[in-house]
């Protein structure tokens, strides 16, 4: 896949997210579902929080070194908490924890901290897709064999975060959803790179 089609595809899913936050802004105008199990989904007024569990993958390099282990998933956590301006539109921040994975003999870790402007489309009482879009500050630590030639130590940087994920409402205050994302990280001697994320998250709205 060449640079040029990953650009156009991480700038659809980032176009995806926004329009869903657009419809979301559109929505927000018409009359609120206020149904028996609908009050478990994030509402006008309410807050939320969110605990999630997920694989993601680096998109750094591995170094060029046969016999290096290079292993770019790894298990990730974050914690969410925000509140919706309306039953549409809200805005959140996130700390995430996206795990250590195995490069060029040593290893890479990426943690941030995520704000973002949240959209979200009810798909009936039970279902909504959701979209977020905002900035992420990241700090990354990189080390390596010395004979993979890859340069190591911390970096830190302000990149771009967004996402869609799936809400589901499963009893009252409570809801999961399954979502993708992905940040933008600067990594010690490769510039910036994309950590992806695919999550499991079960959140509670008071």
């Amino acid at each position: 896949m060449t640079s040029k089609f990953r650009a156009l595809t991480h700038g659809a899913v980032a176009a995806a997210a926004l329009g869903i936050a657009f419809a979301a802004c559109a929505q927000s105008s018409q009359t609120s579902l206020a149904k028996e199990i609908g009050d478990a989904g994030p509402q006008a007024g309410k807050s939320f929080v969110d605990l999630s569990v997920g694989k993601a993958t680096y998109n750094t390099s591995c170094g060029n070194v046969a016999g290096l282990t290079c292993s770019r998933g790894t298990t990730s956590y974050s914690l969410t908490a925000g509140n919706m301006i309306t039953d549409n539109v809200g805005i959140e921040l996130s700390a995430m924890n996206l795990g250590k994975a195995n490069v060029a003999g040593g290893s890479v870790i990426a943690r941030g901290i995520n704000l973002a402007a949240v959209g979200r489309v009810p798909l009936g009482d039970t279902f909504a897709v959701e979209g977020k879009v905002g900035p992420t500050y990241g700090v990354t630590h990189v080390t390596a064999a010395t004979e993979s030639g890859l340069v190591t130590g911390r970096a830190s940087g302000v990149g771009l975060g967004y996402g869609v994920a799936l809400d589901v409402n499963v009893a009252r205050g409570l809801h999961g959803s399954l979502g993708w994302e992905q940040h933008d990280f600067k990594f010690a001697g490769q510039g910036r790179s994309n950590v992806k994320n695919v999550t499991l998250a079960l959140g509670y709205t008071f």
